[in-house]
């Protein structure tokens, strides 16, 4: 089997640029300045700083989770009319919830002149590709939820369309996923269900997102780690993992994001093993892979697009309004509860980021046997 270097491949970009900002009172100066951050002189101009490369101006904010405060803010309130917010997958999935919270927070700021409707596109994703770069081409207040799942979907699907042939907004999500099993398995231990994952990998049925999504490269890393032939990996690709593993007893174990998890964690149907992160995340109980002896560390992103043919002007609007809610109050909460962190890349940097990132998945995935 071929060696898979996660070092080597468009995986070892996703931490790029991915930082935390922590909330700050004090008034931040225009030469630092970023969307909702607190400032000083009302009417001072922050050149350049929007997401867009336009200026931020030092307003009384009226709408939203800083109303009353001084922030900068972008001259003009970027409101989209008709939101339609596209989802790839079923309702139930972590692609809905991240729309729904993208909505919430379009609402909340004030961003949105009517209430935002959600689209479903299920799987594969030849599909939503199809639906977003031909059906959608040049329509406005079209918002179509992205990330790794999409990508590699798109690539076992032989999809004729890739996100890049869209218009790339932002990348907005980072996160890990957890390696999941009910709460009466007899696996109360990472350790255990890998003594038996090496015994006989063939007879442990795993379950996770769509195949050539993120779960599906965690489960070939893991089988590369503990030195398994891919081949004898026992997946099934679901659009609903967790009542998957609950309904189903022949599935070992399940494989998705630990926010997808965190509500069956919490009613305590659903126990997380252990998660794909380098280092313990706080707040979660497992473990990491790493540290329990299965070298592996996979990250997971999330992002918007918005159809081809968009005007520059619409690119420009849906991007500061993105700029507007990651800085929000109601997605930074979202981040939290989630155990995610802002994988914040905007406008052009996304959009190269993205091509390369489809360019090395694609050599990733022929390496590994899913092409």
């Amino acid at each position: 089997m071929k060696k898979i270097l996660i070092g080597a491949t468009a995986f070892a970009l996703i931490a790029t640029g991915i930082t935390a900002t922590p909330a700050s009172a004090a008034p931040v100066a225009a030469s630092s300045a970023s969307v909702l951050a607190e400032c000083a002189t009302l009417g001072a101009i922050a050149v350049g700083k929007g997401a867009d490369g336009s200026n931020l101006v030092c307003k009384n904010a009226t709408v939203g989770g800083m109303k009353g405060k001084r922030v900068w803010h972008y001259p003009t309130l970027p409101k989209i009319r008709n939101v339609d917010m596209i989802i790839p997958n079923s309702p139930t999935s972590g692609f809905a919830g991240f729309g729904r919270i993208i909505n919430d927070a379009l609402k909340a700021e004030g961003l949105t002149t009517n209430e935002p409707v959600l689209t479903y596109k299920l799987p594969p994703y030849n599909g939503p590709l199809r639906f977003l770069n031909v059906d959608m081409a040049g329509k406005a207040g079209k918002l179509a939820v992205t990330g790794l799942a999409v990508v590699g979907g798109g690539l076992t699907s032989n999809s004729a369309w890739k996100a890049s042939d869209a218009e790339p907004i932002a990348r907005m999500y980072a996160e890990y996923s957890g390696i999941g099993v009910k709460a009466d398995s007899k696996y109360k231990n990472i350790k255990e269900l890998v003594a038996d994952l090496k015994k006989d990998p063939k007879s442990m049925a795993i379950i996770g997102g769509t195949l050539g999504g993120v779960d599906t490269y965690l489960a070939a890393q893991m089988f590369d780690a503990l030195g398994l032939d891919i081949k004898d990996l026992n997946y099934t690709g679901s659009g609903n993992v967790q009542a998957g593993i609950l309904s189903d007893a022949k599935y070992a174990f399940a494989i998705s994001s630990y926010g997808d998890f965190r509500s069956f964690v919490e009613a305590g149907t659903i126990r997380v093993l252990a998660i794909s992160a380098p280092t313990r995340i706080k707040g979660i109980k497992a473990p990491t892979l790493k540290a329990s002896g299965v070298n592996t560390v996979v990250e997971n992103w999330r992002g918007i697009l918005v159809p081809p043919k968009t005007s520059a002007a619409g690119k420009a609007l849906v991007l500061r309004a993105m700029d507007v809610v990651q800085a929000s109050k109601t997605y930074k909460t979202y981040l939290a509860d989630n155990k995610a962190s802002s994988g914040w890349l905007p406008g052009a940097k996304f959009d190269t980021w993205l091509k390369r990132f489809e360019r090395d998945l694609r050599t990733l995935y022929a390496d590994i046997g899913l092409l």
